[in-house]
């Protein structure tokens, strides 16, 4: 969530990124103290570590996500301001508590072959937010966008065919919209960096709190592999139907060193937030890696615009709502330890309403830190 006022954009860039390395040095160093031992076996403060860490167990990576407009350089709170996620993958993400993969197992066993061996899991929860071009205003805004926010736990699936070249990416979201979380969350940051909290929740879509869900299907194509592996080149099909009711295409690329998995690389899955997508661990060597791609909506539903059964004072209709939207992207992904990575993309996406003040292009960035174990 960035801020209008007093403070610049590096503050807060520091903020975001410290508290993403705070979180990755937790699961470095717990990995780290197993691996420690004296001549006698493992020292005392090793056994404390593992009984203190064993939550890990289980797990096969960890990701922690902050999107934010204000890292794409852009002074401005508005649109999608901010958005934060931490994603698990392995067995714990589709066997732990509050797992949805039963019911997203039962969802895609509709659509396609989910009985394959080959399927991996991710778990995500997360809080995404929307605010009008002035946050400083408590009155109603009729002419701008609506405030909006989701605060949401997500399962993810990635069933691979046998010969490597295809996959079936599947997600369930079910979350709240318009709780006040959002707002003391974003009012939080806005104190700590010394800038004038938003005033405007209030009237954000479904004030008060609204269950919502989405199911998201998409298929991903592998067309272009180097066995060396310095470029791959994919499409990928999607359809939803939910909070956000939508049908897509795109292609992405990534070009320089890499050797983790090309299904578990799929920033094409992104909805201001990137989809509970599995990562795996890295197969030996350092990855340093560009990424670019475009995708094309046809987009039907909006709730962060249209609202749902509840009352919104602020909500546009299906004619004032674009139905074709364009997104691009382009990033990097570094590998800073040697099963940690970081990365940062640039999102760019064409306005979402076809008039008025809040018919906008949206630009936003996203750090990403992924801890593979």
């Amino acid at each position: 969530m960035s801020t209008t006022n007093n403070i610049g954009w590096a503050a807060q860039l520091r903020w975001a990124t410290l508290a993403a390395l705070g979180t990755a040095a937790l699961v470095v160093t717990s990995n780290e103290a197993r691996a420690q031992t004296n001549e006698d076996g493992p020292i005392t403060e090793v056994v404390v570590s593992d009984q203190r860490l064993g939550w890990f167990e289980g797990i096969d990576a960890v990701r922690v996500q902050i999107d934010n407009d204000l890292f794409a350089g852009d002074n401005q709170d508005r649109d999608y301001t901010g958005g934060m996620s931490i994603t698990i993958s392995g067995e714990r993400a589709r066997d732990g508590l509050l797992s949805l993969d039963p019911l997203l197992r039962r969802l895609d066993s509709v659509a396609f072959d989910a009985t394959k061996s080959d399927v991996h899991y991710a778990r995500q929860i997360g809080l995404l937010a929307f605010t009008p071009s002035n946050t400083l205003v408590s009155e109603v805004q009729p002419d701008d966008r609506p405030y909006a926010s989701l605060l949401y736990i997500a399962n993810g699936r990635v069933t691979v065919d046998a010969d490597d070249r295809g996959a079936w990416t599947s997600n369930l979201t079910i979350g709240v919209l318009g709780l006040s979380v959002s707002e003391r969350l974003h009012s939080a940051v806005h104190e700590l960096v010394g800038s004038e909290a938003p005033r405007g929740y209030d009237h954000q879509i479904s004030a008060g709190g609204e269950p919502t869900a989405r199911y998201t299907l998409a298929r991903q194509k592998l067309w272009i592999a180097d066995p060396s592996g310095h470029i791959d080149v994919k499409t990928t099909v999607q359809g939803s139907v939910g909070f956000l009711t939508e049908a897509s295409a795109s292609i992405s690329v990534r070009a320089g060193r890499f050797n983790s998995p090309w299904w578990g690389f799929a920033p094409e899955l992104t909805d201001y937030m990137s989809a509970p997508v599995p990562s795996e661990s890295y197969r030996g060597g350092r990855e340093m890696y560009v990424f670019l791609g475009a995708r094309v909506k046809a987009r039907a539903y909006n709730a962060f615009l249209q609202g749902q059964f509840r009352d919104s004072e602020v909500r546009y209709t299906s004619n004032e709502v674009q139905p074709l939207l364009a997104e691009a992207w382009i990033g990097v992904v570094t590998q800073i330890l040697d099963q940690t990575q970081l990365s940062y993309a640039l999102h760019y996406q064409t306005a979402e309403l076809r008039h008025g003040a809040a018919s906008r292009d949206a630009l936003w960035g996203a750090v990403q830190l992924t801890h593979a174990f």
